[in-house]
């Protein structure tokens, strides 16, 4: 399906609730459930988080849901200044949420992570009782991102795979906290022994992200700074030791750093039979969006490394970027750059090749006004249908944006058309 200049046009508005309070960069997470209809969670810098869901009648309609989940240990004077959340299995919602909060006083400020889970392990979650169980853990700097990856111990064990959390601080340093489970507890543990990629940064880390590739045995990880500054490292896994590292220097604030593939990383239908050789490793990209500069793509930084950026054209004159995601828009099977903007802009991007020398540039193809400047973009199914959607953050509350039916039709038309013709061939 060729994109258009007005892509975004088919993208219609299913749904917007208000927050009581902005929130910010940090303040959008999601809940990826095991048997799809993902949660989403905003929070407003005043205390308050809310739940989105669609839930099916009895008539079979879907309904959008809002709820406030009142958790634990987020007192009076107290704002919420970053939140995030995974799963501890992927067979099941067990879940952890992470949120961070500072209270500021007259004559000091108290800033802590508080780290919600049911600790005994559920196969349904239970929003409303994992509030409830929460640890407290004080910390002594600002937090900024609070992000969550896998750890593996070793690349060929499954079973080793942790979740930890990192915690990027007004210190100039990333904080970890593993899970000590016989002790139901979180604990800081000292990230250079796990993640040597991560220390010492020139200034306060605003975003990072983390990506594994050659079947875990290689990680890529990805940072941003205030001072503009950014670090890509290639990490073996099992001997923890950065094998390649670049950096380069942007003039102003990075705002998000975004590690992806140009395709679409959905696996093939197992009755198609495809060979392991066919599913080649893609190559990985590197997304760098900053508050005064153009935004760029640098293409496969496994082979390239920081050395050939490639600018997004205009993406400097809607005020400055906040916030980035990856998502295929178009339904063609490789993924578009979408950036939200202060200037109240969603900016998409797509990469196309021109012959004959299969260079390429990526070219603004759409966008798509707002009310309200834009905090944080998700692309994910909320509904359960199988088809993602847009949730957008703004100033001023949330929104939920899905594909016009009628293209959806036309791509699973086309798609069943084809895969019917293929299995046809095979058996001929």
């Amino acid at each position: 399906m060729a994109i258009s200049k007005g892509v975004m046009e088919n993208i219609i508005d299913a749904h917007y609730f208000v927050l009581p309070s902005q929130g910010n960069v940090y303040s959008l997470t999601k809940l990826c459930m095991s048997k799809g209809g993902n949660k989403i969670l905003a929070a407003s810098l005043r205390r308050k988080v809310f739940s989105f869901e669609y839930s099916g009648d009895s008539d079979g309609f879907l309904n959008p849901t809002v709820k406030e989940v009142l958790f634990t240990y987020i007192p009076n004077g107290t704002e919420i200044i970053s939140i995030d959340a995974f799963t501890r299995s992927q067979s099941s919602d067990d879940f952890v949420i992470g949120i961070t909060i500072i209270k500021s006083s007259e004559h000091n400020t108290e800033t802590y992570l508080n780290i919600y889970s049911e600790w005994e392990p559920s196969s349904e979650i239970n929003l409303d009782s994992v509030a409830q169980n929460c640890l407290m853990i004080e910390l002594d700097f600002i937090p900024y991102q609070l992000y969550h990856t896998e750890m593996y111990t070793s690349a060929e064990d499954e079973s080793s795979k942790e979740v930890a959390w990192l915690l990027s601080g007004s210190d100039e340093k990333i904080h970890m906290f593993r899970e000590d489970r016989e002790n139901h507890c979180y604990s800081e543990v000292d990230v250079a022994e796990h993640f040597p990629e991560l220390v010492e940064p020139p200034s306060i880390i605003l975003w990072m992200d983390i990506h594994h590739c050659m079947a875990g045995a290689r990680r890529i990880s990805a940072f941003g700074c205030e001072c503009g500054y950014v670090k890509l490292a290639v990490v073996d896994v099992t001997k923890k030791v950065v094998v390649s590292c670049w950096s380069a220097r942007f003039e102003g604030p990075i705002s998000t750093v975004r590690l992806f593939t140009e395709k679409s990383n959905l696996k093939p239908p197992s009755f198609l039979d495809v060979p392991q050789q066919e599913r080649e490793e893609m190559s990985v990209h590197l997304l760098v969006t900053n508050t005064l500069q153009a935004s760029v793509v640098y293409m496969n930084v496994l082979q390239q490394g920081l050395h050939e950026p490639f600018i997004l054209p205009d993406s400097e004159h809607y005020d400055a970027v906040l916030c980035s995601a990856t998502a295929d828009v178009d339904m063609d099977g490789r993924n578009e750059v979408v950036l939200g903007t202060y200037g109240q802009e969603v900016l998409i991007y797509k990469y196309q090749e021109c012959s004959p020398d299969k260079s390429g540039a990526w070219l603004l193809v759409s966008q798509r006004s707002f009310a309200n400047p834009i905090h944080s973009i998700l692309y994910l199914d909320v509904t359960g249908d199988g088809v993602r959607e847009f949730v957008i953050l703004t100033l001023r509350g949330v929104h939920i944006l899905q594909h016009d039916p009628k293209d959806v039709s036309e791509v699973f038309n086309r798609r069943y058309k084809k895969l019917t013709d293929l299995l046809t061939t095979r058996e001929s």
